[in-house]
């Protein structure tokens, strides 16, 4: 009996040892397959960027100043999009954004083909930024830029709405970071939260429809004591700037009131093609997406 038990183990022993080495070399084996799709993508990525820089150099040949700015607009339209992907945690677009990054410092380079080569990459890696922003979560995105003025509104990556808008003024402006949409109203009165007499202070304000992003006080909504024409770049600074709010003209507020469902993510982004760090340090908002600031309004 225990030389019968001594061959049992002995078996055991060696049938684990096999399915070890088996299993070793199964790791092994997807690890290889792994790092060498890594390097074939690399390569692709190279390839890609290699040829775009040829056909800009030809493109630009003698115009070193149009491909710089061709370059640093797709650097800031690419650093605006990592923005947004970092408020929503989006972690893939890390990688993207240094990578951005690395061929945006490229466009000070002395040497035009090297220039060439950073304006391919970065306008490379800002294609890639976009569209993996498009792609991510429910498929619906409400984006708002402040520099702008703009708000789009995005479904699979498909552009529901794209109109100009005016956010908070200097002193009250529209909170900053990742919020969503928390409930909607049709109509509404805008009560001012301030006192008579204060210097925000404003009388009871009628809007048609508001879907609301924050708990305090914050929704896209009509303005219909705004012209349209007044919409758009620097009107938060203007004499129709808002008390925290976001003035969507009519048609574009009913269109998102049908569309956006409540938990809809609202990212609202500094917008100015600064570096990421330097944008995500203006948030306003914690995790959550709940105001650190004041209350807000009309």
């Amino acid at each position: 009996m225990r030389l019968q038990w001594q061959r049992r183990r002995t078996l055991l022993v060696v049938v684990l040892m096999a399915g070890v080495g088996l299993g070793s070399s199964g790791v092994n084996a997807v690890s290889a397959a792994g790092a060498s799709h890594g390097v074939r993508a690399q390569s692709a990525e190279a390839a890609t960027i290699n040829a775009d820089a040829g056909r800009l150099a030809s493109q630009y040949r003698g115009n070193r100043q149009g491909l710089l700015e061709a370059g640093r607009a797709g650097l800031a339209a690419g650093r605006n999009d990592a923005t947004v992907a970092e408020f929503l945690k989006l972690g893939w677009a890390r990688r993207l954004d240094a990578a951005l990054e690395r061929n945006g410092a490229m466009l000070d380079s002395a040497h035009d083909q090297q220039v060439a080569l950073g304006v391919a990459g970065v306008r490379y890696f800002a294609s890639q930024i976009h569209t993996g922003l498009l792609r991510a979560g429910s498929g619906q995105l409400i984006t708002v830029s402040l520099k702008a003025q703009e708000l789009i509104a995005y479904e699979r990556g498909r552009v529901i709405v794209d109109t100009p808008v005016t956010t908070g003024r200097p002193a009250l402006p529209t909170d900053i970071g990742a919020m969503q949409v928390l409930s909607k109203d049709a109509p509404w009165t805008m009560k001012s939260p301030w006192p008579r007499g204060s210097a925000e202070w404003y009388p009871d304000t009628p809007v048609q429809m508001v879907v609301w992003f924050t708990q305090n006080g914050e929704g896209l909504h009509d303005a219909s004591w705004q012209p349209n024409s007044t919409l758009g770049p620097g009107s938060q600074n203007g004499p129709y700037a808002s008390h925290g709010c976001i003035h969507v003209p009519l048609a574009a507020v009913r269109l998102l009131f049908d569309w956006a469902p409540i938990g809809t993510p609202v990212v609202v982004y500094p917008g100015d093609g600064s570096p990421v760090a330097d944008q995500v340090a203006q948030q306003s908002v914690d995790a959550q997406g709940n105001p650190t600031s004041g209350v807000r309004g009309d």
